[in-house]
């Protein structure tokens, strides 16, 4: 009977070696992109917050404008609908808000608002289509940005009324 020796086991331990370096190059990968995935979200994130926090400044500001303004039977004074516009202070004291023509451009977020016309139905619902309500206008606030070659937008919509009449 032949006897085969003990002390052969470098092959053994090299295999070895080479399976834990994979593991660990795998490990390591999958880390790294997990760390990667979660900074482009926390950025994301942080973006969107801010793009909402300018949203909801456009919409009172332009519910500051509504309270401030004459409201004749096209709405809102001399604003027209699907046109873009955004909120501007004026220099007088206290400032007011109004409303200026055009997108602006804030760091790297566009913002703008648009003022639609709103119908109502038989039961004076609002609805896409029936008799034009000249009390009421929606307001459509879009805040926008670019990261990573990808365009993102938050959107605000509100009913404005003519509470003063």
């Amino acid at each position: 009977m032949q006897v085969i020796p003990n002390g052969n086991k470098k092959g053994i331990s090299i295999i070895e070696i080479l399976v834990v370096i994979a593991v660990m190059a795998i490990t390591l990968t999958s880390l790294l992109g997990l760390a990667s995935f979660s900074l482009s979200a926390t950025s994301l994130m942080r973006q969107t917050v801010r793009a909402n926090t300018i949203a909801q400044e456009t919409a009172e500001a332009v519910r500051n404008f509504r309270d401030n303004s004459a409201w004749n039977i096209n709405g809102l004074g001399i604003l027209k609908v699907d046109t873009s516009y955004h909120p501007e202070k004026t220099t007088d004291v206290p400032p007011k808000w109004k409303l200026v023509e055009g997108e602006e451009n804030l760091n790297n977020f566009t913002r703008k608002v648009v003022f639609k016309t709103v119908y109502r139905d038989g039961d004076d619902n609002i609805a896409e289509s029936g008799a034009e309500d000249p009390d009421t206008k929606k307001a459509m606030m879009t805040v926008s940005w670019q990261e990573k070659g990808r365009t993102h937008q938050v959107e605000i919509i509100t009913y404005l009324t003519n509470w003063k009449q």
